[in-house]
């Protein structure tokens, strides 16, 4: 009888523990499919549609809007030689993918990183990142003021070159394009208001 209840009992813990151990398998194979099924969903969407372009940035593919790809890879260290970017395409598999979409910031971030400017200037840089994006949502001549106020500081302070200030601006663009929809800066003429002024001396 003692045998019995024991050998129950065991054929009980043992049957819980499986029924957990299943569950837990179909949880993490569930989440493994939601994830393959959005990395597609974003990958056979826009992506393919030639809406966006990969740009390599150090370590990272970053995954952007294909009217920005020149822009962005103006204001990185290396622009890709011909031979190098063969390599790029033989290794982008193994670097990490970064969607501008998905993390914005980050994307950003990356860009500044990248960029030949100075430590100092990257850092203000991201300052001004992380404050333009705190202001989604707000309306547009908030938004706009911002910008203006922070690109005309940056023209006329007469301690950067000339080429940190284009790279600056140029940055200043990105963002602006990174974070704030395409419809949304037609809609409030964002392209001829702010991103087309040209970089003063």
């Amino acid at each position: 009888m003692k045998n019995l209840l024991l050998t129950g009992l065991i054929i009980l813990l043992g049957s819980c523990s499986n029924d957990d151990f299943d569950n837990s398998d179909l949880r993490l194979v569930s989440s493994q499919a939601i994830s393959k099924e959005k990395t597609a969903d974003f990958k056979n969407g826009s992506a393919l549609e030639e809406n966006f372009k990969e740009v390599q940035a150090g370590d990272y593919v970053l995954l952007v809007p294909a009217q920005l790809k020149e822009k962005i890879i103006s204001v990185l260290k290396a622009q890709p030689g011909r031979n190098e970017l063969k390599t790029f395409e033989k290794n982008s598999s193994a670097l990490d993918t970064i969607s501008s979409t998905e993390d914005p910031v980050s994307t950003l971030f990356i860009i500044v990183d990248e960029s030949t400017l100075g430590s100092s200037l990257k850092l203000d840089l991201k300052g001004y990142i992380v404050s333009l994006g705190n202001l989604r949502g707000q309306q547009y001549h908030i938004v706009d003021d911002f910008i203006i106020q922070y690109e005309i500081s940056k023209r006329q302070d007469s301690t950067l070159l000339t080429d940190e200030k284009e790279s600056i601006l140029s940055i200043s663009s990105i963002s602006e394009a990174v974070l704030f929809s395409e419809k949304d800066r037609k809609d409030r003429d964002w392209e001829t208001s702010t991103t087309s002024r040209s970089t003063g001396h």
